[in-house]
């Protein structure tokens, strides 16, 4: 278990000294990034220390520095960033969220994986990060020995929220007391928002429409700026018990084009979608 195999990374310092170990495992990273050319930017690599978090590139020496003055960046035991999945992912078992997540935006992201971007100092856009934290999501444990990743508890609990409508304030008392009887050293957050953040990559563009709460019309377009409802007469918002108005009804728009493209680049899904062309 990469976990196990890998304790020296989070075992650094033996009073003012460098361990042992942990000087060898850190010369035994610096070779695997030899050894992965397609992951490195020349002679340059990703440096996984806190501070550069596998966003900038430096020579070898360089970043073995860091992590000797830094460490390693938290929980990461399997080194996705320097190529290890392209290696490793084959000879263990499947990991479907991990394949979720690359069917959802692999397909501009391959890069990330294969190549590992071009420039020395040009850190990943904003698409390109979510996709990197969302591998990490899908390879850690949500606490040691467990048989769930962070990324499928998260995706597990906003599943049984939506199909059982479950308030916020319900999902944050659950959340709550399953952190509290888990280990401590867990990765699950105590609140359905910090579950959210987890999952907020995978997110399909979307627009969200204020509706009469009667379902006479969408506030938009010619209607957008009107506060009751032209049809009934509706009040367009809502006070809460603090006096804070709020959209009395909402509607999210997915666009169709984007829902489509996640349909097609889903391999089982686009398999079903063209059932009738195959089979004609």
């Amino acid at each position: 278990m990469k976990r196990r195999e890998r304790s020296w990374m989070y075992d650094r310092l033996d009073g003012r000294n460098l361990k042992p170990d942990f000087l060898k495992g850190v010369g035994e990273f610096i070779e695997f990034c030899k050894e992965h050319p397609t992951c490195n930017d020349g002679d340059k690599i990703r440096c996984p220390c806190p501070l550069c978090d596998n966003r900038r590139f430096h020579d070898t020496e360089t970043v073995r520095v860091h992590l000797y003055k830094k460490g390693f960046v938290r929980n990461y035991y399997q080194w996705i960033c320097q190529g290890e999945s392209l290696v490793e992912s084959s000879r263990v078992q499947p990991n479907q969220y991990r394949d979720m997540v690359i069917d959802a935006l692999g397909n501009n992201q391959e890069h990330l994986v294969n190549e590992e971007g071009n420039s020395v100092e040009e850190e990943p856009n904003d698409e390109a990060k979510k996709f990197i934290d969302l591998l990490k999501a899908a390879g850690y444990p949500l606490y040691e020995g467990s048989k769930l990743s962070v990324l499928e508890m998260a995706s597990r609990i906003a599943s049984l929220k939506c199909e059982f409508n479950l308030q916020h304030r319900c999902v944050d008392g659950f959340a709550s007391l399953m952190n509290d009887a888990i280990p401590n050293n867990n990765q699950m957050g105590r609140t359905f928002n910090s579950t959210k953040k987890v999952l907020e990559g995978l997110e399909l563009p979307h627009e969200r429409i204020h509706t009469c709460p009667k379902g006479c019309l969408l506030f938009w377009k010619g209607d957008a700026q009107l506060d009751k409802c032209r049809v009934c007469g509706s009040d367009r918002y809502k006070k809460t018990a603090k006096g804070k108005l709020i959209p009395a009804k909402v509607l999210i728009y997915f666009p169709i084009t984007p829902r489509f493209q996640r349909l097609y680049s889903t391999k089982n899904i686009s398999e079903d979608m063209t059932w009738h062309a195959k089979n004609h």
